[in-house]
């Protein structure tokens, strides 16, 4: 029955529209004002559903870290993403840009909830290993139920990318998605300095996140990110510096998203 819970909302959305349409609506407006009240539905009963949720926490001891996290948001985490863009399908695209393939060993620093991560672990397939570390209590709960749940080989640890837990040239491609704007700047440049420090000779870095924004309209809405330390440089355009301090003997913006995200890639010497 789950592979069809996406009609739910579309029937709900047919039948509040009826009834609007009966008391003497036009069809547009009986649509629009049936899309807002269903949306508005489906939000808060995705949230009170989310926030009832029973998170078991890890029983290590959290890393410490002057990076920010998201604890709060935890429990909701996976339900706003998709709303906002950013789900499976970015997701997949994702992995699409970073290159994985079966039988390859992957990291995914910050991965929250670890989507991403799971997603990752059936593109490398048995012959493969994914981990997906996060700085947070729990984030790393909520993807280790989840993974239970969907039977993933993935596997998740609570650690912080400024002190990756692994030793040294082990993985073949390390994710980050939407994590570099919750370091201060110090932090971007040694925890991508870690990150080279796993990485195969020849292996590479995907990372996702925001970027210098290509449409004027969009700084009316984040223009406030120049004033807070953590992503004045990149909404600036001036994230590659943070590649080459760290050592990455080059770095390559391989797509972008929305007109705000950027996807960089690079590579470990060999």
């Amino acid at each position: 029955m789950s592979r069809f819970a996406w009609l739910g909302p579309l029937l709900m959305l047919a039948a509040v529209a009826l009834i609007f349409i009966l008391i003497g609506a036009t069809r547009r407006s009986a649509l629009l004002i049936a899309f807002i009240i269903v949306f508005s539905a489906s939000m808060i009963y995705g949230i009170v559903r989310a926030l009832r949720r029973r998170i078991e926490l890890p029983p290590e001891p959290a890393p410490k870290t002057r990076g920010m996290l998201l604890e709060w948001a935890a429990p909701v985490y996976d339900f706003y993403c998709p709303w906002i863009g950013l789900g499976r399908g970015f997701r997949k695209l994702t992995l699409r840009y970073a290159g994985v393939r079966a039988g390859e060993h992957i990291l995914d620093v910050g991965c929250g909830t670890g989507v991403l991560t799971r997603i990752a672990a059936e593109a490398v397939g048995p012959d493969g290993s994914v981990v997906g570390i996060d700085p947070g209590p729990k984030m790393i709960g909520i993807a280790r139920k989840n993974a239970a749940l969907e039977n993933s080989r993935a596997v998740f640890r609570l650690a912080a990318i400024e002190d990756l837990p692994f030793e040294d040239n082990r993985f073949d491609c390390v994710l980050s998605s939407f994590m570099m704007h919750h370091l201060p700047p110090d932090l971007k440049v040694k925890g991508l300095a870690e990150v080279l420090r796993v990485l195969k000779p020849g292996g590479r870095l995907l990372v996702v996140d925001i970027d210098k924004p290509a449409n004027p309209l969009w700084w009316l809405l984040f223009w406030p990110l120049l004033l807070w330390s953590f992503t004045r440089d990149q909404v600036s355009g001036r994230l590659r510096d943070d590649f080459l301090r760290a050592g990455f003997p080059g770095v390559e913006r391989a797509g972008g998203r929305f007109g705000l995200l950027s996807f960089w890639k690079a590579y470990k010497g060999k």
